[in-house]
């Protein structure tokens, strides 16, 4: 496959891939607002099919990872998949992972089915909770850390927010503060 360089504001199409090498970063941008950031040394293919009336958009994970905040939609839905698991997604945020032995899906708000296609067996993995999914076919949730939660949201959120605030003085001598918030 021979890849090109993505600029801002490129435009991708089903069956579109996006792979990211060392200290990158892609952020993908659907039409309903939903998010996905993709961390370094990933990769991933973006497909959309219909289904049952339904508008599936699904997202490939072949190796590393990303983030997501998907917004609820009526007749839409986002389905996170590998070779081992499959994520069926309705308005959520988290993160979802691929290593050498396993899937990971944190997720930080929401509800996400997740199924092992090894096993066929699924969990339902909460706001607050992480899932497994392993190629042995054995998948698992458990409540995350606090610091898995904080990863997963700096992640799904594109990094932590920050104020600064500035205090000014109008002509007059009059004292004003101005807020920025920013990542």
């Amino acid at each position: 496959l021979d890849w090109g360089k993505a600029t801002r504001s490129d435009q991708l199409f089903s069956g579109d891939q996006v792979r990211t090498g060392e200290k990158a970063l892609a952020i993908l941008k659907f039409m309903d607002n939903s998010i996905v950031r993709v961390r370094e040394h990933s990769e991933l293919t973006i497909n959309r099919d219909l289904e049952s009336g339904k508008v599936m958009k699904n997202i490939d994970l072949n190796n590393g990872g990303f983030g997501f905040s998907f917004k609820k939609q009526k007749d839409e839905q986002f389905r996170l998949t590998s070779p081992t698991s499959v994520a069926s997604i309705r308005g959520t945020k988290g993160t979802f992972s691929r290593g050498n032995q396993e899937d990971t899906l944190v997720i930080t708000e929401g509800l996400v089915n997740f199924r092992n296609t090894v096993s066929n067996k699924d969990v339902d993995v909460g706001a607050g909770s992480i899932g497994f999914s392993n190629q042995d076919g054995t998948i698992t949730s458990r409540l995350a850390t606090q610091k898995e939660l904080d990863e997963a949201n700096n992640t799904a959120g594109g990094g932590s927010s920050n104020e600064l605030r500035l205090e000014l003085r109008d002509p007059k001598g009059n004292k004003k503060e101005l807020k920025l918030r920013y990542r």
